[in-house]
């Protein structure tokens, strides 16, 4: 007969070895939607993510990293290779490995990568290429970024989308195929609600954060008068630097939410963090998503700096934008306007460009607005009841996807001049495209957009 103390042994092995089995993998999915150096940090956010995860013990190649990855070298930077999130904050760029740059950063590559679809982003890049290659026993990561609207999250190019819907199935269909055990989503966009409110399942094993709700706009922080750019986000730098100081195998999932919540709600504009899918994870340690071992280093950012000070200020506003902490789509409008007032050591050529390029982008923002109104009164011949102010200030889910793409689609193509990728605050007149489609015909809705687009000279603007 066995001794005790040999069974005692064996029966701990066992369960040594059933929590190995059942501990699975980690996966981390980085995604910076965004091209330019006026976008410096939709890119620098996500290198930070890189380095906190590999700090946390993450493995490279659990780790596939999305980005056009061009600010770093952009002639625009005054320091060539280098990302920060904080002025003054540590380099980022060297070691921020990525799998995926420039034109294959798009909607369709980031879905295949997603759901583990190795053959799909071969036939699409025209290579091999990283995808999570995740199973029933793992756990899933993913950090998104980018300016968005209403229904929709953007990637680089100039009619480039992911909409609500399309993330959605791909999420139902990984767990269909039990390609996870738990998934943790964590979104930075304007109207970055919208893309979970109401769609995301509570039974899927996935508990997602936004950085706003599905009707508000997100906001920037970290102006960087030597970069002459906003290095960071309220909601990516709060989370970001709370990881690298936590204790992840304490901290929860609910606790890092409350940290972004209040970073968020402090600026003078507020946007206001949401939790969607199954909230019963937010109990769960960040440990188990964000780190692999016990030994992981604390800190990505050796001063740990706080970021209050960079997302409080005096009041500064140019146009109604908080200069200090501006929204995510005004981002062009901002900047300019802060390189303007800082212009002193610019030369009057300079000078006067900077201000024509900022009455060409209040223009486009005017444009915008007006040709939205003539849309909506164009697409209601037959109110059904509704009136042009309820299509115009209505916050209502996206109910007819179909049409809803289509008229978004013909609408660029109708109207490039009103260019939604590099001009993102145009995207604010996004709601009256899905209130629309949601209570008039397809037809009517792309008849609009023909009739109107051929009025605005703006429409012809390449």
């Amino acid at each position: 007969m066995m001794p005790r103390h040999g069974v005692l042994s064996l029966l701990l092995l066992a369960v040594v070895l059933v929590v190995c089995v059942e501990s699975g993998k980690n996966w981390v999915l980085l995604v910076s939607g965004a091209e330019g150096y006026i976008n410096y940090n939709i890119q620098s956010c996500p290198c930070h993510a890189y380095h906190t995860m590999r700090n946390n013990s993450i493995p490279p190649e659990n780790i596939v990293h999305m980005s056009y990855d061009d600010v770093a070298h952009d002639p625009e930077n005054p320091i060539q290779g280098n990302l920060v999130t904080l002025p003054g904050g540590p380099n980022l760029y060297p070691g921020c490995e990525m799998d995926y740059r420039k034109k294959e950063v798009t909607p369709e590559v980031f879905l295949k990568v997603l759901t583990g679809d190795k053959e799909g982003v071969k036939k699409l890049i025209g290579r091999d290429g990283k995808v999570i290659d995740s199973g029933p026993d793992d756990r899933l990561f993913v950090y998104m970024m980018d300016h968005g609207g209403p229904g929709v999250f953007f990637f680089p190019g100039t009619n480039v989308k992911l909409h609500n819907t399309d993330l959605i199935n791909a999420l139902k269909q990984m767990h269909r195929e039990k390609r996870y055990k738990e998934m943790v989503i964590y979104m930075e966009a304007c109207h970055s609600g919208s893309m979970f409110d109401g769609l995301l399942p509570k039974n899927i094993n996935i508990y997602t954060t936004t950085s706003a709700n599905a009707t508000e706009v997100a906001f920037m922080c970290c102006w960087d008068k030597f970069r002459k750019a906003y290095v960071g986000g309220i909601y990516d730098n709060a989370w970001l630097y709370d990881s690298d100081k936590a204790n992840l195998h304490k901290e929860t999932l609910y606790q890092q939410y409350v940290v972004t919540k209040k970073a968020c709600e402090k600026p003078a504009y507020k946007s206001h963090p949401q939790q969607y899918g199954d909230l019963n994870m937010n109990k769960d340690v960040l440990a188990q998503f964000q780190a692999k071992s016990e030994k992981y280093i604390p800190s990505v950012c050796p001063n740990t700096q706080k970021t209050d000070g960079h997302i409080q200020g005096p009041e500064f506003t140019f146009a109604g934008i908080d200069l200090n902490n501006p929204a995510l789509d005004m981002v062009q409008i901002a900047t300019t306007a802060r390189r303007l007032i800082e212009s002193r050591d610019l030369s009057s050529q300079k000078r006067e460009e900077l201000k024509a390029e900022l009455r060409h982008m209040m223009l486009v923002k005017e444009k915008a607005e007006s040709l939205t109104k003539d849309l909506v009164k164009a697409a209601m011949p037959n109110s059904r009841g509704l009136t042009e102010t309820d299509i115009l200030t209505g916050k209502e889910r996206v109910d007819n996807s179909e049409c809803y793409k289509a008229a978004l689609n013909f609408f660029s193509t109708r109207c490039p001049g009103i260019n939604m990728r590099r001009y993102p605050f145009a995207r604010r007149n996004l709601q009256a495209f899905i209130n629309l489609c949601n209570h008039q015909s397809q037809i009517d809705v792309m008849n609009a957009i023909l009739e109107v687009t051929e009025k605005y000279s703006i429409c012809r603007a390449q």
